[in-house]
């Protein structure tokens, strides 16, 4: 599986803007795969391997950042990515638009960051939806709560106060898709 360099340079970012104490750590704890990645310019157009380039990176983060919490940080990395993302035309978007149809761009939004993936909006109505994901090799769960944390930014940004995003169901535990079950009024 495969990140978007875009979506790879928000890890370091983050970092440097909520934890900057923590990054040399970081850096420094990062395995030679993924040391080389940061070391050098990360390219946003280019595909990077995904356990090297967002899957390790993200479990160091929740060591050194988040007392071990892995998915606390990859949730937080992916609201810091949707806020890094969507700017401009998108912002504009996400202001103008119902909630439902930001779920539903939002999952194309998001296959241009990774792949293989899909996304597929499985139920729709006024008070929330359901977005299935499938073809996530990653048994941590790190990008999966990435991706909530992202949805869960761009309702923010849209102005949706009280939306609640979940992981469902979860293909880290068998289920046949990754399920993301989102609530708003």
């Amino acid at each position: 599986m495969e990140i978007k360099g875009s979506a790879v340079r928000t890890i370091p970012e983050y970092i440097k803007t909520k934890f900057p104490d923590k990054f040399r750590e970081w850096l420094s704890k990062l395995p030679a795969p993924s040391a080389a990645i940061f070391n050098a310019s990360i390219k946003p157009s280019e595909w990077y391997v995904m356990q090297d380039a967002a899957i390790v990176p993200t479990e160091i983060l929740g060591q050194v950042a988040f007392d071990g919490d892995v998915k606390k940080a990859s949730r937080e990395c992916g609201r810091y990515s949707a806020e890094s993302s969507l700017k401009g035309i998108y912002k504009f978007f996400l202001m103008a638009a119902p909630s439902k149809m930001v779920v539903a761009t939002g999952g194309r939004i998001l296959a241009t960051f990774y792949k293989p993936v899909q996304f597929k909006v499985a139920e729709s109505n006024n008070d929330g939806a359901k977005l299935h994901i499938t073809q996530v090799n990653d048994p941590s769960g790190i990008i999966e709560n990435r991706i909530a944390g992202w949805i869960e930014r761009a309702l923010d940004i849209q102005g949706v106060k009280a939306s609640r995003v979940e992981i469902t169901k979860s293909l880290t535990t068998g289920d046949p898709v990754t399920e993301i079950t989102i609530i708003w009024s």
